[in-house]
């Protein structure tokens, strides 16, 4: 999400809003690129973050992260759909790998569960032969530590 689709969204909630029921705020680019189309796209993502070879990951998470924090912030979603789409293409990566990335990820967490959202759990992954959901474990481990009461719809 860049600054001007967050604006549009705005004006939209501004002149609908009532006719809205809910939001259901999802991340599904990275600097203005679809991370979930395809993988050569997720890899165009992946490259149009500003960093050296070893830190290049971790800048991309960092990057998903913040504009997932961002649209938390200025439109408190109701739902958080599809937490660490992030990972699609990298689906065994571990965000305890990359400390900033786990930062933020807990801060992204703290700050839903604060404001009272849910949390989507996806299976869509079970059909590509994962053996987790969106979110991974570690997503829902988190969420667990800072709640005693996850809350699941199906």
């Amino acid at each position: 999400m860049t600054p001007a689709d967050l604006d549009h969204l705005k004006d939209l909630l501004n002149k609908h809003g009532g006719r809205v029921e809910y939001l259901v705020g999802s991340i599904h680019h990275v600097n203005g690129i679809p991370i979930d189309f395809d993988f050569p796209t997720f890899r165009k993502a992946l490259h149009s973050v500003e960093s050296d070879t070893e830190f290049q990951q971790e800048n991309f998470l960092s990057a998903y992260f913040d504009s997932q924090y961002e649209l938390l912030r200025r439109f408190r979603p109701e739902i958080i759909g599809h937490f660490d789409l992030c990972r699609l293409y990298n689906h065994e990566l571990r965000f305890s790998d990359y400390p900033l990335t786990w930062n933020k990820m807990e801060r992204n967490i703290v700050y839903a569960i604060e404001y009272g959202a849910l949390f989507e759990v996806n299976a869509a992954a079970f059909r590509k032969q994962w053996e987790t959901a969106y979110p991974a474990e570690d997503v829902v481990k988190v969420c667990g530590i800072f709640t005693s009461s996850i809350k699941i719809v199906i």
